[in-house]
């Protein structure tokens, strides 16, 4: 098949930078044959399911995509790097006022230069994981994380995020237990 891409930079199902460069490099045999764009109106009769293409459906909806690629990859390693810098804040720095700073002026500039992306045309868009989601999720994360530090550790208001310590502890149960549908159907009792 071929994908007939007609605009340069666009962000759409096949014709974005991740899906073209997961082709070239790792084959289209070896991506993801059912992508969630299957179930838009462009390309299934049976929209928002799933269901064979229409007739006049665009070369794109055949087109696989692995939303889980090369680039949006890249992008979950600087995701972590960042996440890595402010564990090594913890780690060299004792003074609240000084780790504080160290993750308040990079998380600042990480979501303002994600916004400032988004309007210069690299649009936030978490499906591709580009570059301005990144900025956005990481800068927003480090401001949370910030007031969190400063409402606990800072303050000592240590009753208030109890559960949260809780479901940090208890983290890996808590994913096992939603993954095998116990948790919701404990959560939401046996209604049907």
């Amino acid at each position: 098949f071929s994908v007939k891409c007609g605009v340069r930079g666009d962000t759409g199902p096949a014709c974005n930078a991740a899906g073209m460069i997961d082709r070239a490099v790792l084959g289209s045999q070896h991506l993801y044959r059912k992508p969630i764009y299957a179930r838009t109106m462009q390309c299934s009769i049976n929209s928002p399911a799933n269901g064979p293409l229409p007739p006049n459906a665009p070369s794109w909806c055949k087109a696989p995509f692995d939303p889980e690629g090369l680039l949006s990859s890249v992008m979950a390693i600087v995701t972590c790097l960042v996440g890595l810098h402010y564990g090594h804040v913890i780690v060299h720095f004792k003074d609240h006022r000084d780790r504080i700073l160290q993750w308040m002026i990079p998380s600042t500039c990480l979501l303002f230069l994600g916004i400032v992306l988004d309007l210069f045309g690299m649009r936030i868009n978490k499906a591709l994981y580009t570059f301005s989601y990144m900025c956005i999720t990481a800068g927003a994360a480090g401001i949370l994380f910030s007031a969190v530090y400063m409402l606990v550790d800072v303050h000592g208001y240590r009753r208030i995020t109890l559960v949260l310590e809780w479901t940090g502890k208890h983290a890996l149960m808590i994913f096992i237990l939603a993954a095998c549908n116990i948790l919701p159907i404990v959560l939401q009792g046996f209604y049907w």
